[in-house]
């Protein structure tokens, strides 16, 4: 019993609809009234179709100019690295060079240090035969 009840509700809302439709087609096609009102909708909606193109357009437009921007500030960007790149790796090689010959000159120190040490403290140890 239920199902019917349900069906009989559907049978309704479909009926509701399809007469609303209905009126709508009699309205736009049967009166004076309907027609200006239909070539009124079908103006405006033309008039916002051409200007939602023109704005797709200038949004692709846009879009291509950005790309180009973004490129263009890429390669300067990878060109100052490879700029900087080279002065810093010159820069580190100097350093590099200053630091190893403060080695060397430490480890010449070094020996003369202990060359000294030597001959100070076993000038008079005796020798061993």
């Amino acid at each position: 019993m239920s199902e019917e009840r349900g069906h009989d509700g559907r049978f309704w809302v479909g009926l509701f609809i399809g007469g609303l439709i209905g009126a709508i087609i009699l309205f736009f096609l049967g009166t004076k009234e309907g027609k200006k009102t239909g070539k009124l909708i079908e103006r405006k909606t033309g008039d916002l179709l051409d200007d939602l193109e023109d704005k797709v357009g200038d949004l692709k437009e846009k879009g291509k100019e950005f790309i180009r921007e973004g490129e263009a500030i890429k390669d300067e960007v990878l060109e100052t690295l490879d700029e900087k790149k080279g002065k810093i790796t010159e820069d580190l090689t100097e350093k590099l060079d200053g630091a190893l010959a403060q080695i060397e000159e430490l480890q010449e120190k070094s020996r003369a240090t202990t060359a000294t040490l030597r001959r100070r403290l076993f000038k008079n140890i005796p020798k061993r035969t």
